[in-house]
């Protein structure tokens, strides 16, 4: 059971997360390994891992508990999960933007599989019945490379897209991890969908500053070798939509 303390405030950050502010002073943290797995208030458990949350109407998933400090503030981020890299590498392959996927509100992650497809682009949404939400779901189904829409769970809605043929290659060398192997046409493309620039982490990656090969050194405690990639290979499961974790 969850028990929402009264000087605590639950605000959604977005589709993935939520955040928990005010009296957090009077939270305990339970940890294992490092890793929290429920939160402790004057009155008992008030989140834990693998429970749902229903925040101002939104149902959350609770699979991650994080300390996140505001201006020397403690709070508490939860989260179903993290965007993963094929919602910053693959969904540009798609063209628009951020702001046009719904980004901050609705949108949630991109695979590139599923169970029953081992090589397609998924993206998974919250449902609204939005006008503007209702049109935008429809201007999906219309792209050359739609296969399917469906509807997983109450309250959720994902579309399956083909890959684009002109993004074929760029989308088996994301899969390889060559990240800056990526046609230079892409990787203007890709900064321009997140409106991120060269300096941003990504374009460090994708350009292969030296910057990046010098943080990762200090912080890995070795030397890279030059040409090295400047971020990790992807974990095909958290690149692969299975509902257990949404749901």
């Amino acid at each position: 059971m969850v028990v929402k303390c009264k000087q605590l405030t639950y605000t959604p950050v977005n589709a993935l997360s939520f955040r928990i502010s005010g009296g957090t002073k009077t939270i305990i943290p339970h940890k294992i390994n490092n890793i929290i797995q429920s939160l402790e208030g004057p009155e008992g458990i008030i989140q834990s891992l693998g429970v749902k949350a229903d925040i101002k109407g939104i149902k959350y998933q609770v699979n991650i508990i994080e300390e996140k400090w505001y201006k020397n503030i403690l709070t508490y981020e939860i989260s179903c999960a993290k965007r993963n890299k094929s919602s910053i590498f693959i969904m540009p392959m798609l063209s628009g933007n951020r702001n046009l996927f719904f980004w901050n509100q609705l949108f949630l992650n991109c695979f590139i599989a599923t169970e029953d497809n081992k090589k397609c682009i998924v993206l998974l949404f919250r449902y609204s019945s939005d006008p503007l939400f209702m049109k935008f779901e429809k201007a999906l189904t219309k792209f050359r490379t739609f296969i399917k829409k469906e509807d997983p769970h109450p309250g959720f809605i994902y579309f399956v897209f083909n890959i684009p043929d002109t993004h074929y290659r760029d989308y088996l060398k994301f899969i390889d991890g060559k990240y800056s192997k990526l046609s230079k046409l892409y990787k203007i493309d890709l900064l321009e969908f997140h409106n991120f620039d060269v300096d941003s982490l990504i374009g460090k990656v994708i350009f292969q500053s030296l910057e990046r090969k010098k943080e990762l050194e200090e912080k890995l405690g070795c030397e890279l070798d030059e040409g090295s990639e400047l971020l990790s290979i992807i974990d095909i499961e958290n690149e692969t939509f299975n509902p257990e974790i949404y749901f």
